[in-house]
C-alpha cells in the first residue's frame, strides 16, 4: 500500500511508524527500569525489617553477600536505563547504604560504601532539589561517615523543605540527637524546632503515632531531659513524656 502511495504520503506514515516503534522501545525501557527498580527496592525493605527483628534480640544483622550484589545489580540495571531518575539513583544508595547496616559511625570497612551511597544521593538532589526525603536520607549517610558539617547542611535542608512531613520529621531528631554534641548552635535550633512541631502537632491519631515515633527516639538517644527543656509544659501530652516516673 505505501509503495503506491505519493513521496510525501509515504514519508508521512514511514516517520509515523518509526515514531510508534521508538515510543514502545522507550515505555518497555521505562517498565524494565521500574521493575529492577522495584527488585532493589524490595531487597532494602526486607533488610530493614530483618534488622529491626535482630536488634529487638539483641544481635547485629548484615545482608548476605549473593543477595547484596544481585540487589545492587538491580538497582545499576534502573540506573543505566534511565540515568536522569532521582528514585532510582535515590533507589542505588539506598543499597550501597545497606551493605553495613548496623557499622559505627566512621567504620573504616564501611567508608567506600557510604561515600557511593552519598554521592548518589548528591545526584539525586540535583535532578531533584526540593524533594525532602533525600536530603534526609544524605544528612544520615554523611552522619555515619563523620561529616558532620555537611550533615548539618542536609539536616537543615531536609526540615526547611519538609517540616510537616512525619518521616522528615523522625529523621531530624533522630539524626540531630545522636550528633548534638557536635553540631552548631543554629543546627540544634533546627532540631529543637522540629522536635516541637513533631509533639505539638494536632492530626488525630496518625498526629500521636508520629509524635510518639519521635518520642521514641528521643528514648533512644537518651536525650529526655534535653528534649523536655524545649518543649511547652502547658501540653499535658508534654508534661506526661517528661515525667520521669514515665522514662525507660
Amino acid at each position: 500500500m505505501i509503495a503506491g502511495m505519493p513521496v510525501r504520503r509515504r514519508r508521512f506514515w514511514l516517520l509515523l511508524m518509526a515514531s510508534a516503534v521508538l515510543f514502545a522501545i522507550w515505555s518497555l525501557v521505562g517498565v524494565v527500569a521500574d521493575l529492577a527498580a522495584f527488585r532493589g527496592r524490595a531487597w532494602v525493605e526486607t533488610w530493614g525489617h530483618q534488622t529491626t527483628v535482630a536488634q529487638s534480640e539483641g544481635r547485629a544483622f548484615l545482608p548476605r553477600q549473593h543477595d547484596w550484589e544481585e540487589a545492587r545489580r538491580y538497582a545499576e540495571w534502573s540506573v543505566r536505563l534511565s540515568p536522569f531518575n532521582a528514585d532510582y539513583l535515590e533507589g542505588l544508595a539506598r543499597i550501597h547504604e545497606a551493605r553495613h547496616i548496623t557499622a559505627g559511625i566512621g567504620d573504616p570497612e564501611a567508608r567506600a560504601d557510604r561515600e557511593k551511597a552519598a554521592s548518589l544521593y548528591r545526584q539525586s538532589i540535583a535532578l531533584r532539589p526540593t524533594w525532602p526525603y533525600t536530603h534526609a536520607a544524605l544528612a544520615y549517610t554523611l552522619l555515619r561517615l563523620g561529616k558532620d558539617q555537611e550533615m548539618e547542611q542536609a539536616l537543615s535542608d531536609a526540615a526547611r523543605l519538609g517540616p510537616w512531613e512525619p518521616a522528615v520529621m523522625e529523621a531530624v531528631v533522630d539524626i540531630g540527637l545522636d550528633a548534638w554534641y557536635r553540631i552548631s548552635p543554629s543546627a540544634r535550633q533546627v532540631v529543637s524546632d522540629t522536635l516541637w512541631r513533631s509533639q505539638s502537632w494536632n492530626a488525630g491519631v496518625m498526629g500521636q503515632r508520629h509524635a510518639d515515633r519521635v518520642w521514641a527516639r528521643v528514648g533512644v538517644h537518651h536525650k529526655q531531659p534535653l528534649a523536655c527543656a524545649r518543649l511547652s509544659m502547658r501540653d499535658e501530652r508534654n508534661r506526661k513524656r517528661c515525667d520521669p516516673a514515665n522514662w525507660k
